[in-house]
């Protein structure tokens, strides 16, 4: 996930998380924070780093994958307390749960459309790609903006039904490599491999700046 994430946007998850200043264990935490950086010498331990900071943050944070439904249907493998809590799930019963449940029924059809764009334009979420096409609406605000800062304001529904608004929602997909396989990895390769659809995406993640309850 923290892999895939460096490669379309060219900055380490770690980063983005603690740039954003958000965590729940006060300043404790936050003091704790101001001693964590990705750039720790030991990968492994850059990986605990981020688990650890992902697993406290208030932000929301998830990820499914289409491994394990024989349809390839997306199912969660991954959600933080903060995106349990705002969804209203438990872990067992998340980590069985195909993602489309997130959206509302009339909502299901729009959610899946934004799942596939960025899936099949593998590349559209590198900060510094100015290759995407400059009529595909899907993919810029009026501003020419990078298709990142375009997911806001989409309505999911928790499992009590409750209906909740996203804002600041970055999505990237995950791909079929390991840290293990690839410490010296060539990330410009790699990116290259995406690009001509050489590396299989397995799945996608999110993290969330907000979540507001509508109802």
């Amino acid at each position: 996930m923290a892999i895939s994430y460096k490669l379309e946007r060219r900055e380490e998850l770690l980063d983005a998380i603690l740039g954003e200043g958000a965590a729940d264990d006060g300043d404790a935490n936050n003091n704790n924070n101001n001693n964590i950086s990705s750039n720790d010498d030991d990968p492994k331990a850059q990986l605990l780093q981020l688990a650890t900071i992902c697993a406290k943050t208030n932000i929301p944070i998830a990820s499914h994958d289409f491994l394990r439904d024989p349809t390839g249907e997306a199912i969660y493998c991954y959600g933080n307390m903060s995106f349990l809590h705002g969804f209203g799930y438990e872990w067992e019963e998340f980590l069985q749960l195909p993602s489309k449940k997130s959206a509302p029924p009339e909502g299901v059809e729009e959610r899946q459309k934004l799942l596939d764009s960025v899936k099949k334009k593998a590349n559209v979420m590198v900060s510094n790609n100015d290759d995407a096409s400059s009529d595909d609406d899907d993919n810029h605000d009026n501003d020419g903006e990078h298709l990142t800062s375009n997911y806001d304001n989409l309505i999911r529904i928790r499992k009590d039904g409750r209906l909740i608004l996203l804002k600041g929602v970055n999505l990237w997909n995950v791909y079929d490599v390991c840290l293990e396989d690839n410490s010296n990895m060539d990330p410009d390769l790699v990116r290259d491999s995406i690009e001509m659809g050489e590396m299989e995406v397995i799945g996608q993640a999110v993290w969330i700046r907000h979540v507001e309850y509508l109802d």
